[in-house]
């Protein structure tokens, strides 16, 4: 099963006639296996809305993505089933749990739909039990807040429930989208920690969507460039922040005072 994600001349669009929309247009990007490639650009650059169609939340207008050799967009039957093994996680990890379940309840849900993607019956629910714990240590949080509310947990615990989650359905390719921009500087770290920790031991691909410059540096294999929905650069990370070759890639590392 392949980990690399293409998107092929992709555009999307939103409305119609003298109200459409052009969020995305003619973008060819490849994630490729087991790398993390950044995507920056400045808010409304059609960043999100790449990530969001790669997981079926916005249909394509053109062009086409692709799970290794199987195409997910406009996803039926398996390549449903594909589509699954393509996770995001959200800035606001809040608004992704039901606020009326544990944070138990919720990995499991997640747990359930793995093994039924797989064709596989779900383990006893003493074993899901067990495995959620698991999953809650592996992101740094004790077995016990399986028990609590989404409301009562943090916003960096919560961060790391929304990641757990995820690793559960063991995905191909991670989408993170934003994700430690509501975080608190002195979490933002550890959350990126974390997530290169697990990227190294499962395997998955990332696309790891930021405006913060800084922390692609860090996190990043490779970086690609939106601007007004277009792609403008794409490059390894370090000769794209030292010798950036478009004027817009310039300016956004010129306002970032720390590189």
């Amino acid at each position: 099963m392949s980990n690399r994600l293409s998107f092929e001349s992709l555009s999307i669009t939103y409305g119609h006639g003298a109200s459409l929309f052009t969020a995305v247009e003619n973008v060819d990007l490849t994630l490729e296996a087991g790398e993390v490639l950044g995507l920056v650009g400045e808010s409304g650059s059609g960043k999100s809305t790449i990530a969001r169609a790669a997981v079926g939340l916005a249909e394509p207008s053109a062009g086409r993505i692709m799970l290794g050799e199987t195409e997910i967009s406009h996803a039926r039957g398996d390549q449903l089933r594909e589509r699954r093994r393509v996770q995001m996680i959200f800035q606001d990890p809040q608004s992704c749990f039901n606020p009326r379940r544990t944070i138990g309840q919720s990995i499991d849900e997640a747990l359930i739909s793995a093994h039924r993607r797989e064709g596989t019956s779900a383990p006893q629910a003493r074993a899901r039990r067990d495995e959620i714990a698991n999953l809650l240590r592996a992101v740094a949080l004790p077995p016990e807040t399986a028990q609590r509310m989404p409301a009562q947990l943090s916003g960096g615990q919560r961060q790391r429930v929304a990641v757990a989650r995820a690793i559960s359905a063991k995905p191909a390719v991670i989408l993170a989208d934003e994700i430690t921009s509501a975080l608190d500087v002195s979490v933002q770290g550890s959350v990126l920690n974390l997530l290169k920790e697990l990227q190294r031991e499962l395997g998955f691909s990332m696309l790891f969507i930021s405006h913060n410059l800084a922390v692609v540096r860090l996190v990043c294999d490779r970086v690609a460039v939106m601007r007004s929905g277009s792609l403008v650069e794409v490059g390894d990370t370090l000769d794209v922040m030292h010798q950036p070759q478009h004027e817009y890639t310039k300016e956004l590392i010129a306002a970032v005072p720390s590189l």
